[in-house]
């Protein structure tokens, strides 16, 4: 059974005519009770779009050149300001 990584992986492979006839399995850390350190005191924040929003999503940040966490801060920011809130959010 592969995962989602791997998934995608072999697409990327068989889009790009590299394929292989195995997918190479995913090195996975150790699961671990304690967050990285970028992480602590930050909470993940989700929805569900269709997958075209998440593709324009990486598109947009690759070619502004940066991280879609910090495209993700600007657009909450953006929405603060709109409704009259403090822009307080920070990838």
């Amino acid at each position: 059974m592969t995962n989602r990584f791997e998934e995608g992986l072999a697409k990327i492979k068989t889009v790009s005519g590299k394929a292989s006839a195995a997918v190479e399995p995913a090195i996975t850390a150790p699961a671990s009770s304690q967050a990285a350190p970028s992480r602590k005191g930050k909470v993940v924040i989700s929805a569900y779009f269709d997958s075209a929003v998440r593709q324009q999503l990486a598109i947009l940040s690759i070619k502004q050149e940066r991280t879609q966490a910090a495209m993700m801060a600007e657009a909450l920011n953006l929405l603060f300001e709109r409704y009259g809130e403090p822009p307080i959010a920070k990838a």
